[in-house]
């Protein structure tokens, strides 16, 4: 009967089982056997003690304590109500309780191992899941650099074509100066035999206009007069080149009357000379614009900008423009950065009065400008970069001629506006103007 009690719990029973076995080996103490416990020999209890708490042991090692905290408390009471028992002498309790005390650590010891490997299994899975979102960020970054160089691929492509695009244009260029300077040179040709034939006219036909020297002599008089005057300066440079091209058509009327021959003749000399002078002022002219600082930024050429872009900056333009139109200022104004500079340019007299101004001097300038009513002239538009170039050309008559002989005298508006688009808007980022004050139309 002793080799039946001194059993002990080492094989791979299940722990519900633990507890049966346990509780038989109490029936057969207590019907067969005689011992210092009751009718419990102490050494099965010692050994089911001992199986407890080794059983507890290996569920500590397990993190049971932690993992499955309930079953592990109650295997420690139960270990120590049967220890307790053993103190009382009470041998069927102690090893009932031993016994439950084995089957509660050997659950516990169970449910953590399950607990770890699942953990691990989790913790192994949230890896693969941590790698193969880090593949796919990989990917897409791949598919945008891709979609980027792409992109790039096209820019390139369209600046190809458009430089094949300037190019044939300044072929084509080329190729229509050469013809016109071809035409020039047999123009020359031509008008130089003219002129050779009008001079040898005009020596036979000197007899025939003595009698009307004394009304080219005075016609010459007053040229000569305003040839001086054309030296001069300001407003009264520009109104002597209107009264000499009044005494220019008078003389030639004049020759008509008197001699086709030889009036024609002097004519063409005139012409000549005023053509020569007009040459040199358009030199001097040309110079002193190169020299100054440039208006706006350089142009190249090359555009950024598809067509639904250009087509909404011109849109944007005309917005602009027809508020100016409409006489508000503050429509007009609401398509301009903040931090604008403008450059202003006055011509009067000849002489240039250049400046900058900022939004707040900008609205002032506008404010004035708006007080008199000014006609649209022209418009064109341009594309240059990331801008949308508009060109306006304003009028307003600023001195009405005295008489049919006299030329009206205006003053002229251009507007050259520089709009991108920033955001879903376009905004005015460059703007300059040239302002000419008392000048024919020209």
């Amino acid at each position: 009967m002793k080799r039946f009690i001194a059993l002990s719990w080492k094989g791979n029973v299940a722990p519900s089982g633990v507890l049966f076995i346990g509780m038989l080996l109490v029936s057969f103490g207590l019907v067969g056997c005689g011992g210092k416990l009751g009718k419990i020999e102490t050494s099965a209890v010692d050994t089911a003690i001992a199986d407890a708490e080794s059983a507890i042991t290996a569920a500590e090692v397990a993190d049971a304590p932690t993992l499955a905290s309930d079953l592990f408390e109650s295997a420690k009471v139960n270990l120590e109500s049967a220890k307790t028992a053993v103190d009382n002498k009470k041998g069927s309790d102690a090893l009932r309780l031993a016994y439950q005390a084995t089957a509660d650590a050997t659950l516990a010891r169970t449910n953590s191992i399950n607990i770890t490997k699942n953990s691990e299994l989790n913790a192994s899975v949230l890896q693969k899941a941590a790698e193969a979102e880090s593949l796919r960020e990989t990917v897409n970054s791949k598919k945008e650099e891709l979609a980027g160089l792409r992109s790039e691929i096209q820019d390139i492509q369209k600046d190809g074509e458009q430089l094949r695009k300037t190019v044939r244009n300044l072929q084509k260029e080329n190729h229509e100066l050469g013809d016109t300077r071809a035409a020039y040179g047999d123009q020359v040709a031509q008008l130089s035999e003219t002129l050779g034939e009008i001079q040898g006219r005009a020596r036979k036909a000197e007899t025939e206009i003595r009698s009307y020297g004394r009304e080219v002599a005075e016609l010459r008089r007053k040229l000569e007069v305003a040839d001086r005057m054309v030296k001069e300066e300001g407003y009264q440079k520009r109104a002597v080149i209107a009264e000499i091209d009044s005494l220019k058509r008078q003389l030639r009327e004049q020759a008509q009357i008197y001699t086709e021959k030889l009036t024609e003749a002097n004519q063409q000399n005139a012409g000549a000379k005023h053509a020569e002078y007009l040459k040199q002022k358009a030199q001097e002219a040309r110079a002193y614009v190169a020299s100054q600082p440039p208006l706006h930024p350089a142009k190249t050429g090359r555009i950024s900008l598809s067509a639904e872009q250009i087509t909404a900056g011109k849109m944007a333009l005309s917005n602009w423009e027809r508020a100016w139109y409409a006489n508000n200022l503050n429509g007009h104004l609401a398509y301009y950065e903040p931090n604008i500079i403008a450059d202003r340019v006055v011509i009067r007299e000849s002489k240039e009065h250049r400046s900058k101004v900022d939004l707040q001097q900008l609205e002032a300038d506008l404010h004035q400008m708006s007080t008199h009513a000014w006609n649209k002239a022209k418009a064109d538009t341009e594309v240059e970069g990331e801008s949308v170039i508009g060109i306006h050309r304003l009028t307003r008559l600023a001195m009405p001629a005295a008489d049919e002989n006299a030329t009206a005298l205006y003053n002229i508006w251009i507007r050259e506006i520089w709009m991108h688009q920033v955001g879903n808007d376009w905004r005015i980022h460059h703007e300059s103007w040239q302002i000419y004050e008392n000048v024919p139309n020209f």
